[in-house]
């Protein structure tokens, strides 16, 4: 039996739905248990095509909220990316290369510029431990920014840049809007995290069946029988 990995699930679907109609064709097929029978595969296909609009529906949501999220951290024109090194730039001539607050602020930007989360998979076989692991990194590079803007913040007036998209106002707007965005995904992601996981239950339970309506096709037919031939090579 191939893993989850080794093929979509849309593929063992339509296998699935190959080796129902071609069983149904078959003179006098008689499992020893019910969940071996076409009934029953009919009824477990029907479940997951069910789930998989749902599925649909809520990764197209969560796929929605990481691409405004996605905006807020690296696209916009005041992207969070795209104020460090203006930040960095600033202090450093206000303060000097070698003050305590460039230091300060360089290790956190450091530590933003190092949690880039790789992107995460958008196939079908989407992990949610991966998943869980890239949110984690978004919160803490929100919680850093914001501990950028608490020393910028401590520099009181002296802290005046000409660029409006580098006052404390706009920023700590940047950093609301970021915390929110975040928390949006993470709805969004409570919602996918279990359909994920009912789906990837739906098709052990397909493969399964299936496996078992091949071998005890294989018991009453024989190994070398037509019937057999026709789908010992589907893959589920």
């Amino acid at each position: 039996m191939s893993s989850t990995s080794q093929k979509s699930f849309s593929s063992r679907l339509g296998n699935a739905k190959k080796l129902k109609t071609i069983v149904s064709n078959f003179t006098n097929y008689q499992p020893p248990v019910e969940e071996a029978s076409v009934a029953k595969l009919t009824e477990t296909i029907e479940q997951i095509e069910t789930l998989q609009t749902n599925y649909n529906n809520v990764k197209a949501d969560y796929t929605l909220k990481t691409n405004e999220r996605k905006k807020i951290f690296t696209e916009n024109e005041n992207a969070i990316d795209k104020q460090l090194a203006p930040i960095r730039a600033f202090v450093e001539a206000l303060k000097g290369k070698d003050s305590i607050e460039l230091s300060q602020i360089s290790t956190l930007v450091n530590k933003i510029r190092g949690q880039v989360p790789k992107k995460a998979t958008t196939k079908e076989q989407t992990d949610t431990k991966t998943i869980s692991q890239i949110e984690r990194t978004y919160a803490s590079r929100v919680a850093n920014f914001k501990n950028i803007i608490d020393i910028l913040t401590t520099l009181g007036e002296s802290y005046a840049p000409a660029n409006e998209t580098l006052s404390i106002a706009s920023l700590t707007t940047l950093a609301t809007a970021a915390e929110a965005s975040t928390e949006a995904v993470n709805t969004a992601l409570a919602t996918l995290k279990p359909v994920i996981e009912q789906r990837k239950e739906l098709y052990n339970t397909l493969s399964k069946q299936t496996q078992d309506i091949k071998n005890f096709v294989k018991a009453q037919y024989g190994q070398t029988s037509n019937e057999y031939k026709q789908i010992k090579g589907l893959s589920i």
